[in-house]
């Protein structure tokens, strides 16, 4: 249970910035909110974890998430989790230009950096409407980008947890910072596939100073195996260690639309 969530699954995955010598954590978490129909509702929820140390009161920060394209990744790693990144999702150049034009674009807001209100879903338009010619072979259409601001006025306050913890350090704040909804077609397993294996690239934006940090995570739900852990990569920005409940691959699918907390 984390905040008023009981989730069937989860995956987590280490953030290396600048603005503290701990990681920052995105834990993606599914909840299914019809238990018993046969078109079953989920919500895919993204928390983010802070080390008790980080200081943002002079930081300015968003994160995108890129759930247009999730249902249509697959990584070429399998399970192998321990060498799993976004580079096995995407191509290593759409990495790349992908967090360059991301950090490029946000500092050439100039002053609009100052946490002004918008500034994030003005970061996903650009990136959205010209994203970079090396992401041009991914399958579908770039789709939506979910933007959401990290700190300010419009940041989401911290959940009280006492027990569970679903991060990598056990003092870190935990916050829900969006939640995408998905409503099922049916229960059977090649029509849950576009839930259960879908790898969402997250994009963690924060700026400082002169200093802009970008990183970008993907994020997806992996059948665990017995008490195995896996610790992420900060190169790249990319890499996952998700842990998820063995059982749930019988029972859930997709037909998507966002809610956003």
């Amino acid at each position: 249970m984390i905040g008023n969530a009981t989730l069937k699954a989860i995956g987590i995955s280490n953030v290396t910035t600048s603005l503290d010598s701990q990681p920052l954590t995105w834990t993606v978490g599914l909840q299914e909110l019809k238990e018993n129909g046969a078109n079953p509702t989920f919500d895919r929820n993204f928390y983010l974890g802070t080390p008790p140390s980080i200081q943002l009161n002079d930081a300015h920060g968003c994160a995108l998430f890129f759930d247009g394209i999730s249902a249509n990744l697959t990584s070429s790693m399998g399970d192998q989790l321990d060498k799993f990144s976004c580079s096995n999702v995407l191509a290593e150049a759409c990495v790349s230009d992908l967090i360059a034009q991301a950090r490029s674009t946000y500092e050439g807001f100039g002053v609009a950096t100052d946490g002004s209100p918008g500034i994030c879903s003005r970061l996903s338009d650009a990136l959205m409407d010209k994203p970079p010619t090396a992401c041009n072979g991914i399958k579908g259409s770039w789709g939506t980008i979910l933007a959401q601001p990290l700190t300010g006025n419009s940041a989401s306050e911290q959940i009280k947890q006492e027990q569970c913890h679903p991060t990598t350090g056990q003092d870190y704040g935990l916050s829900l910072i969006a939640s995408i909804r998905k409503e099922a077609s049916g229960r059977e397993l090649s029509e849950l596939s576009p839930i259960l294996n879908a790898i969402t690239p997250v994009m963690t934006v924060f700026a400082k100073e002169n200093d802009t940090d970008v990183e970008l995570s993907c994020l997806k739900l992996v059948e665990s195996k017995a008490n195995q852990t896996v610790d992420s990569q900060p190169s790249q920005g990319a890499m996952s260690l998700p842990r998820s409940s063995l059982g749930l691959f019988a029972t859930m699918t997709a037909a998507a639309y966002f809610f956003v907390l």
